[in-house]
């Protein structure tokens, strides 16, 4: 399963992958699995995309990360339980999957 995130991982953008990193460090630093990541300020062009049209799916790749469940089966299981973008505020509303094992992506990810 590792083999197959890290060939997850070298498909995504380098936007991705830096929402990636904002909502891994965000919940390791609070330990609150919601995150919301200031689209606006950070990329203000792809904030214009969801203003003109939020049901745009600007990363799907990312939506769709999957990796094995931190216990039980090692099942692939969604990194992002849900992910939506909010206009008023100009927000990335991340979720992050509790049954995933986000230590191991951290890991992953660093290296």
């Amino acid at each position: 399963m590792n083999s197959e995130l890290k060939k997850q991982l070298a498909t995504l953008s380098m936007y991705e992958r830096a929402i990636l990193m904002f909502c891994l460090r965000a919940y390791f630093n609070s330990g609150n699995y919601t995150n919301q990541l200031p689209l606006g300020e950070m990329l203000p062009d792809v904030a214009a995309i969801f203003d003109v049209n939020p049901e745009v799916n600007v990363f799907a790749k990312l939506t769709n990360l999957q990796m094995a469940a931190a216990s039980g089966p090692k099942l692939p299981v969604k990194v992002f339980k849900s992910m939506t973008y909010q206009k008023d505020g100009q927000q990335l509303v991340t979720v992050l999957n509790k049954q995933a094992d986000l230590n191991a992506l951290l890991k992953v990810v660093d290296n």
